[in-house]
Formats: structure tokens, sequence, C-alpha cells
């Protein structure tokens, strides 16, 4: 059995104990990935002792996570009516717009909210994915094939094209976009593509679009074989380390500055 039991500096409180028996069992994704390989310390408090957050999550992503919720309620609804056209949606994107605005206790600032609004309107009204078939939204995605290992994803929007090809689109609510080649080797949208085919069959064609609501535009690419059984490989790998990891050390870097951890942290 591996075990450890260390006392954290800041809390006094025990920092790990790891039991190979439970942690097989435990999901693994795309986020535990990084955040073990970002800092293992942080995976810890995050994914295996599930601390509470010593402090918000900065307003930048929160104004993104309600942008996220409003285009999830508008492709929701065009998913059960591919009838209309996706700017009908409005009205429904701009109530859970304002919904997730309370729910992530943002600002009063109107301006903030109008220009989050403004996003979304542009949104679906270019239309730039041309969503007419959609296969799910907020979909989860799912691997329990390896005994002993359990991969999840959630991916923000499925949609259907020509020739089954099956488009994996995750939404960035930032100006600055991808190259192509950065698409191709996105481990997250990789990982997502070889669960879509673990669910849709190995012989499904891939492809992963990043798409900018704040610019109202997207970069497609389609995703190699190769480069999804890459990524599928590299979060069992990394499952493998984190499972046999006896004390989590603190990796300092400059992540440290954006940790919700960082008071409680040694190391902080």
């Amino acid at each position: 059995m591996l075990c450890c039991m260390e006392r954290d500096g800041a809390s006094g409180g025990v920092v790990g104990r790891v039991d190979a028996a439970t942690t097989a069992g435990r999901w693994i994704s795309v986020s535990s990935t990084r955040s073990y390989l970002e800092c293992p310390r942080r995976y810890w408090y995050g994914y295996f002792a599930r601390v509470p957050e010593d402090r918000p999550v900065p307003p930048s992503w929160r104004v993104g996570s309600a942008v996220h919720a409003a285009l999830e309620a508008a492709y929701r609804e065009q998913g059960a009516d591919p009838s209309g056209h996706l700017s009908d949606r409005l009205p429904t994107a701009l109530a859970a717009l304002s919904t997730a605005w309370q729910r992530y206790e943002l600002d009063d600032d109107a301006g903030s909210q109008a220009r989050a609004a403004r996003w979304v309107r542009r949104t679906l009204h270019a239309d730039v994915l041309d969503a007419r078939d959609v296969l799910g939204v907020e979909e989860p995605l799912r691997d329990t094939s390896i005994e002993g290992y359990r991969i999840i994803g959630f991916a923000d929007l499925l949609l259907a094209r020509v020739g089954g090809v099956i488009e994996v689109v995750d939404h960035k609510v930032t100006r600055r976009q991808a190259a192509e080649h950065e698409v191709a080797g996105d481990l997250q949208l990789n990982l997502y593509g070889a669960l879509v085919q673990h669910r849709w069959g190995e012989q499904a064609e891939v492809w992963a679009t990043l798409h900018y609501p704040v610019v109202a535009a997207a970069v497609t690419v389609p995703l190699s074989r190769e480069g999804m059984q890459a990524a599928r490989g590299r979060v069992l790998e990394v499952a493998d380390r984190a499972r046999a990891d006896g004390r989590f050390e603190p990796a300092p870097g400059v992540h440290c500055g954006s940790c919700p951890w960082r008071a409680r942290c040694p190391a902080g």
C-alpha cells in the first residue's frame, strides 16, 4: 500500500494520504492531468483531498463561465429544434447569461455585462460553427474500458458533419486565436477525440475546433488517430505517476499566482 501523511505548514492538517486501492477508481481528466504536471500539491488539494478553495476564481474567468452558460443554453435549444436559426435562441441565451452573472457573483457593472451580451449576440448571429446538427452540449465523454482507470471529459459542443465527421468544439472567451498546429496538438481536444472514437467507433473521423465568441471566429483542424491515442496515453501515464506519488511535493513557479490554495501551501 502506498501511503503518506504530512503536516501542512499553514493549516496544521494532514497534507497527503495515498492509498493505491482508493486512487484506482478516480476519474482522470485533462484538468487533473495538467494540474498534476503543474504542481503535484495543487493536484492533491483539488483532486484528492478536495480542499475548498481559499479564494474566489478571478473575475475574468467567471465572465468566461457566464458566457459559456449562455452559449450552452442557446445550443441546447438549437439541438432540440434544429429547424430554427441559431439567432432565434438569443432570448434564451441572454436569460442564461443574466442568471449565470448572479450565480458567479460578478459585479453590477452594466458595461461589463453588456459587453458579454454583445459577444453572445455576435456569436449567435454570425453562427460561424454552422450549428445545424447538434449531437451534444456539455456532453460527457467517458472511457472505462481499462480496468482500474476511468477517463472523462465534457465537450462544450459536439456537431455532426457531412460524411460522418464529428466535430468537437471548445469555446474560448479570449481574443488570442490559436494557430492550426496548436489546435491539432491540443491535449484536451485530442483526448476528447479519442473519447468520441471510443463511443462512436474507431473509424469515426474527428475534427477539433476552438471557437472564439469574442471575435466570432473559429479555428478547425482534423485530428489524427496518432494524436488522439497519444493524448489518451498521456493522461493514463500521468494518472500512474499520481497514483504512485507518496508525497505530492509542491512545485513553485509563476503558476502559484493563480493557485486557489496558495495561502495554505508551504511553498506558496
